[in-house]
């Protein structure tokens, strides 16, 4: 069991949770050998802490402690009205149905190991915790709008509440949104979904269903996302709706009259990306007339679009030499690749962007400007994304070392170099 070992970034945060709550042991807590390390009822101090960090414990150490004043449904529903109420953007989407789908939650009891991870997450004001609130948002309006039971809402709402508990356990340094992190850097926050599945899995008794959506939250149909880049056939339905929301909250959550545009790019900019149904669920409840980019968008990017296709066509040119190579992972790898660099390219020029390069943003009226300023962003993070995936694929190969014969592909993509790191390195 993955959490007989306790994880030193959730103990961590623990440990700050109880500088502010009465956090006690539920039960005795025991080491693997059946060593009492600590007494039921006893609170938890900070010098527990190096003590539990030496040990493997008979039981996971998030099973044994309660909190007092813990997070639940009925917290968790409120706050998702507050946060409604104070970014009326959200309103597009959640309808009176939806909210009666979001109140469905609050009579059920939420786990008590999950209660503790959540109450956590909210007492250090964590930006996954209020993101948690606007992916539930999000996901209660395309379950209203898309027609879903009421039992597959109440997963798909769970899995939004829960999706990124596994960056708990996670080094924050690698969470840093100013911190650009390098391709072998990126299996440490790919690992979340998986993580998350698993608390699921071993700490609670919610259906599989939860669980598996957690899982596929990253995950994208054409095969791009992470951390397994299943494609289509192999996702959860409802995985493929959180992955949109999970996209649509973080861009809404910032409040500005651009954002319902810059969601809908996000979606479509890449066909087959995302669930096309939840695409169209939330495209349609977003969409009004009289939206505009609020013209403070960064239009930086319109003088690299030039620089963004010469990235392209170089990254391109460097996935056809690997399609000779002798080793069959670098051959499906760089096909894989080379699927994904040619639907950006098909993005660009169907988007006008290539041709509005050319011309020079002086041609053009600001509104445009700002969205061919958002397509070659949103081009940009898919190469550094993709970089990161090569890099996942190629590592978890241990034979015939296929991460030197990608590292020029995967450096193109990056847009610089990046140091090939054994799969067995930190």
């Amino acid at each position: 069991m993955l959490f007989n070992s306790v994880n030193q970034h959730c103990l961590k945060s623990i440990v700050r949770l109880a500088e502010t709550h009465t956090i006690e042991a539920a039960e005795d807590i025991f080491d693997e050998r059946g060593m009492k390390l600590w007494a039921k009822g006893k609170p938890v101090p900070a010098d527990l802490q190096e003590k539990l960090l030496r040990r493997k414990l008979a039981k996971p150490l998030e099973a044994t402690l309660a909190v007092e004043g813990a997070v639940g449904f009925p917290d968790v529903i409120d706050a998702c009205r507050t946060h409604l109420e104070q970014n009326p953007l959200f309103g597009r989407l959640v309808d009176r149905n939806a909210l009666g789908l979001l109140n469905g939650l609050r009579t059920i009891p939420l786990p008590q190991p999950l209660r503790l991870l959540l109450t956590s997450a909210h007492a250090s004001g964590s930006r996954s915790y209020h993101h948690s609130l606007s992916t539930m948002l999000v996901c209660a309006g395309i379950a209203s709008r898309l027609g879903a039971g009421e039992l597959d809402a109440q997963h798909l709402l769970m899995a939004a509440l829960l999706h990124d508990l596994g960056e708990m356990y996670i080094n924050p340094d690698y969470l840093q949104g100013s911190r650009r992190l390098q391709p072998h850097e990126w299996k440490h926050v790919a690992s979340h979904p998986r993580v998350g599945q698993l608390l699921i899995q071993e700490l609670t008794t919610l259906p599989a269903a939860v669980g598996l959506c957690v899982a596929h939250h990253h995950e994208r149909c054409d095969g791009s996302g992470y951390p397994n880049q299943l494609e289509r056939s192999k996702h959860h339905k409802l995985g493929g709706w959180l992955a949109v929301a999970d996209s649509v909250g973080a861009i809404l959550s910032r409040g500005d009259c651009g954002a319902p545009l810059r969601a809908a790019l996000a979606l479509r900019i890449v066909p087959e990306e995302f669930d096309r149904d939840a695409v169209a669920a939330v495209t349609q409840g977003l969409r009004k007339n009289d939206d505009r980019f609020d013209g403070q968008e960064d239009c930086s990017c319109f003088d690299r679009i030039a620089a963004t296709c010469g990235q392209l066509e170089v990254a391109i040119e460097r996935a056809r030499s690997l399609q000779a190579a002798p080793d069959p992972v670098v051959r499906q790898t760089s096909a894989f690749a080379l699927a994904q660099l040619q639907n950006l390219i098909k993005s660009l020029r169907a988007t006008g962007a290539i041709e509005a390069g050319a011309l020079g943003k002086d041609a053009f009226e600001p509104e445009l400007v700002a969205e061919v300023c958002l397509i070659v962003k949103e081009v940009d993070w898919r190469m550094r994304n993709l970089a990161r995936n090569l890099h996942l694929r190629a590592e978890a190969k241990a034979e015939n070392d296929p991460l030197t014969l990608l590292a020029p592909l995967i450096e193109a993509l990056d847009g610089h170099p990046d140091p090939v790191v054994p799969a067995n390195a930190g």
